[in-house]
C-alpha cells in the first residue's frame, strides 16, 4: 500500500514538471514572437522613414534642377556679363540643349535633358480650323504651292509614316478642340458620333497629346507611333471672346528631319537638305529670311513663292515652351520629373511652370515593361528586321549630332 502511494506520488511530481515545462516552452514562444513581431514592424517603420527621407530629397534635388533648367531657357543666367542665350533665336547650340549636369549627389544619379516643344506638331492649333473651313480646305488641296499649315504638315506626316490619310484624319480633329459643337465639314465628328464609343468631345484644346487617341479615327498604335512627333501646346486666344486662337509656331532650327521632310511636301529631301546645310554653315537660322533665302538657292521657286509657302506665320526661329526630363535615383528611391516651362511674354523674366508630373517609378518593373525596353534600346533589332544589327548601308545616323535628350533615350 505505501509502495503504491509513493509510486503515485512520483508519477504526480514527473507530470507536474512536464507541464511546467509546457508552459514556459509556451511562454518562451510567445515571447519571441511578441519580440520578433516589434523588431519586425521596427524594421519596418525604418525602411518607410528612410524611403520617405530618400523620397522626401530626390524630389527636393529634381525641383532644384528644375529651377536650374527655368533659369537655362532664360537669359538671366550670364557669363562675362554676357547672356548665354539670344532671346530672339533658339537652336541646339544653346545652353539649355546640353544634358542636365552629373550632380555630387552621395548614393544618387541624376540625369535629364530640356527639349524644345516647339520642335514638335502643336495638335491644339487645329481648334483654329474650327473658325476657318476654307483654310483647311485649301491646305488639303493637291495644289504644291499652298501654304503650309498644320493641317497641311500633319497629312504629309501620316504618308511618310505610311499611316491612312483622308480628309476626316484631319477634320474629326478639328471638331475635338474646336469651341462648336458644329461639323467643320463633311468629314468631321462632333457628339452624336461618339455616342457609341461613350466619349465626350473636349470642345477645346488638350492638356497631353495622348488624348489624340480619343478622337474617332485613330488607334492607340497610331498615336504611340506619333508622339515623339506631336505636343500639346497652349494657344493663345484673340479678343474677349476667346473664339479665335492665335496657332503656336514651330522652330525651323529645332525641327527634328523626320518633321522637316513632312514640312518640305513634295520637295522633302531637298527642302532637308537646304535646312541642314543652312543650319551647318552658321550654327542655325538668325531670321526666317536667312531660311527662305537658302530655299532660294535650293528649290525651283521664286522668293515670293517661298514665302508663301512656309510663312512666318507658322514657322519661326525661336520659341517659347520647352520641356525638362529628369530622373533621379538616390538609393532605392527613382523619381521621374517632366515639366513644360513657359517663356511666353517676356523672355528675359523668369519662366514659369506651365504643368508638371512626378512619377515615383517602382522598384521592380514587370517581365513585359523590361522587354519592351530592351526592344526600343535596340536590342532585338536582329529579330525584328531580320537582318544583323549595324549591318545598315545607310549610316547617316552615326555621324548626326545627337540632342541630350535623344542620347539619354528619351
Amino acid at each position: 500500500m505505501i509502495e503504491r502511494i509513493a509510486r503515485r506520488s512520483v508519477g504526480g511530481a514527473v507530470r507536474q514538471r512536464g507541464v511546467a515545462l509546457l508552459a514556459a516552452l509556451i511562454l518562451m514562444l510567445a515571447v519571441v514572437m511578441v519580440l520578433g513581431n516589434i523588431f519586425y514592424r521596427h524594421q519596418i517603420d525604418v525602411t518607410h522613414a528612410g524611403a520617405a527621407v530618400h523620397t522626401d530629397q530626390a524630389l527636393a534635388l529634381a525641383l532644384s534642377v528644375e529651377s536650374w533648367a527655368r533659369q537655362q531657357v532664360s537669359n538671366r543666367a550670364q557669363r562675362n556679363g554676357r547672356p548665354f542665350n539670344d532671346p530672339d533665336v533658339d537652336h541646339p547650340g544653346e545652353t539649355w540643349a546640353q544634358a542636365v549636369p552629373m550632380l555630387p549627389v552621395e548614393g544618387g544619379v541624376i540625369r535629364g535633358c530640356l527639349q524644345d516643344l516647339q520642335a514638335k506638331i502643336n495638335i491644339n492649333n487645329f481648334a483654329w480650323y474650327g473658325g476657318n473651313a476654307t483654310a483647311l480646305a485649301t491646305e488639303l488641296s493637291p495644289s504644291p504651292t499652298a501654304a503650309m499649315g498644320t493641317a497641311r504638315l500633319w497629312h504629309n506626316l501620316l504618308e511618310l509614316a505610311d499611316l491612312p490619310v483622308t480628309g476626316a484624319r484631319s477634320a474629326a480633329l478639328v471638331d475635338w478642340l474646336d469651341d462648336n459643337n458644329n461639323l467643320v465639314n463633311a468629314w468631321g465628328a462632333e457628339q452624336p458620333d461618339y455616342e457609341g464609343v461613350r466619349r465626350i468631345v473636349a470642345n477645346r484644346p488638350v492638356a497631353d497629346a495622348s488624348e489624340l487617341a480619343a478622337v474617332i479615327g485613330y488607334e492607340l498604335a497610331e498615336v504611340q507611333f506619333l508622339l515623339p512627333f506631336i505636343t500639346a501646346l497652349p494657344v493663345t486666344p484673340v479678343g474677349a471672346s476667346g473664339g479665335v486662337i492665335t496657332p503656336t509656331t514651330i522652330n525651323i532650327n529645332t525641327a527634328s528631319e523626320g518633321l522637316l521632310m513632312a514640312l518640305g511636301g513634295v520637295h522633302g529631301e531637298d527642302f532637308v537638305m537646304a535646312v541642314l546645310d543652312g543650319r551647318g554653315r552658321g550654327g542655325h537660322f538668325t531670321a526666317l529670311d536667312d531660311f527662305w533665302r537658302e530655299l532660294e538657292i535650293r528649290l525651283p521657286m521664286s522668293r515670293a513663292q517661298i514665302e508663301k509657302r512656309w510663312p512666318n506665320t507658322f514657322l519661326n526661329v525661336r520659341s517659347e515652351f520647352f520641356q525638362l526630363y529628369l530622373e533621379v535615383l538616390l538609393g532605392d528611391i527613382h523619381i521621374q520629373l517632366k515639366s513644360t516651362i513657359d517663356l511666353r511674354g517676356n523672355k528675359r523674366a523668369y519662366p514659369t511652370i506651365l504643368a508638371r508630373e512626378i512619377v515615383v517609378v517602382p522598384k521592380f518593373l514587370p517581365a513585359a515593361a523590361v522587354e519592351e525596353d530592351a526592344l526600343l534600346d535596340g536590342e532585338s533589332e536582329q529579330e525584328s528586321t531580320g537582318e544583323p544589327a549595324g549591318d545598315n548601308d545607310d549610316r547617316e545616323d552615326l555621324y548626326r549630332v545627337q540632342t541630350a535628350c535623344e542620347v539619354i533615350g528619351v
